[in-house]
């Protein structure tokens, strides 16, 4: 019976850091109270308990995640733990390793608003993105149902019933209305598949051929995505103060294979006398963009370092952003006139089939 309570109670802790790790409104709340409180000299064993009553509504909800989590937190503090060690399990790790190189640096205040900046920056990333693959998708369903609709629905039943001299009439459309009828749910599951195959292998795939893929979407899109993390993550360490090298094994520590080996590569050059741009150029990964490796190259020897990589990926973040929205517009039009195009060629099928019907005086079928 007791191993059972304890399972379930690691359970229930599993779930609780889950869901707050997964509500990124309350946590950046609690971040920015918790930054207001360090910039007032404030300690951070009291500006948790504080946080604390205020979340409980001092004391009345206490089950609240947020409520627990900042209890743990409290308490580990108490204990001598630093605060990045506690909020393992509660925070993203891209997150946690800001924190941690805050405490490192002594600038916690100010990684925890730069955090709030890069989290802002990646959900516009996310919606250019989102914008990016929703067009396709929607007109691959759009163009999936005119497709069954126009060929096995209203072509087979004409086809079933209508004289010869009128099947004839219907010209290509008729192989392809056999093709979609034989293997129409076998291409929707080899496209799935695909998709399926490059959503999963995004942050696995490594080696000289991915990054020559990763010039091209979506491939592109996951390059343009980690990439921004990545600059904005190594802009906030450098800013507080951690050095470049150090700054590059924390990055790749929290990262995956993918983006691990980018940076290792990086790193590898930096360790040879490189500077932060001359190392990603060298690296030959096309991380993460050509044309930010070429800028860095000449910015990279400033002594504010950090502030002048934040400019630069905000300006290529926002470049990126419309370069995606620009493409998925280009989609859809390129869609909707494969539609188009499909519609107009069935109905010119079905005209033809009326203008046979009409010579042969109304022939019924």
């Amino acid at each position: 019976m007791k191993e059972i309570e304890e399972k379930l109670a690691e359970l229930e802790s599993r779930l609780t850091k889950w869901q707050f790790r997964m509500n990124r409104k309350v946590r950046y709340r609690i971040y920015r109270k918790l930054e207001g409180m360090l910039r007032s000299n404030e300690a951070l064993s009291r500006s948790l308990d504080r946080l604390y009553q205020n979340v409980t509504e001092i004391g009345k909800y206490p089950k609240r995640p947020a409520a627990i989590a900042l209890r743990e937190w409290f308490l580990k503090d108490r204990a001598g733990i630093s605060l990045s060690t506690a909020m393992e399990g509660w925070v993203p790790t891209g997150e946690l390793y800001l924190i941690r190189a805050g405490e490192e640096s002594g600038a916690l205040a100010r990684t925890l608003s730069f955090i709030q900046v890069m989290g802002e920056r990646g959900r516009e990333m996310r919606e250019a993105v989102s914008y990016a693959i929703g067009y396709p998708a929607f007109i691959t369903l759009l163009v999936g149902f005119v497709i069954w609709t126009f060929s096995v629905n209203l072509i087979a039943n004409m086809r079933a019933n209508a004289p010869k001299n009128v099947v004839e009439s219907m010209g290509a459309v008729v192989p392809f209305s056999d093709f979609i009828a034989s293997y129409g749910l076998w291409v929707i599951f080899l496209l799935l598949i695909i998709v399926g195959t490059i959503a999963t292998t995004l942050p696995f795939w490594r080696g000289a051929m991915r990054s020559k893929f990763d010039m091209y979407p979506p491939w592109s899109w996951y390059r343009v995505m980690q990439g921004s993390g990545f600059l904005m993550g190594l802009s906030a360490l450098l800013g507080s103060q951690v050095p470049l090298k150090r700054s590059l094994e924390i990055l790749e520590e929290e990262g995956n294979p993918w983006i691990r080996e980018r940076i290792c590569a990086a790193r590898q050059r930096v360790l040879r006398g490189h500077n932060l741009g001359e190392a990603l150029r060298l690296s030959g990964t096309n991380f993460p963009a050509p044309e930010i490796a070429i800028d860095l190259e000449i910015l990279a020897e400033r002594a504010d370092v950090g502030q002048v990589i934040e400019m630069v990926t905000e300006d290529w973040m926002r470049d990126q952003v419309e370069s995606m929205k620009g493409q998925a517009v280009l989609i859809r039009n390129v869609g909707m006139a494969i539609v188009g195009g499909i519609i107009a060629w069935t109905m010119g099928s079905i005209f033809s089939v009326v203008g046979e019907l009409s010579k042969g005086g109304g022939t019924r079928f």
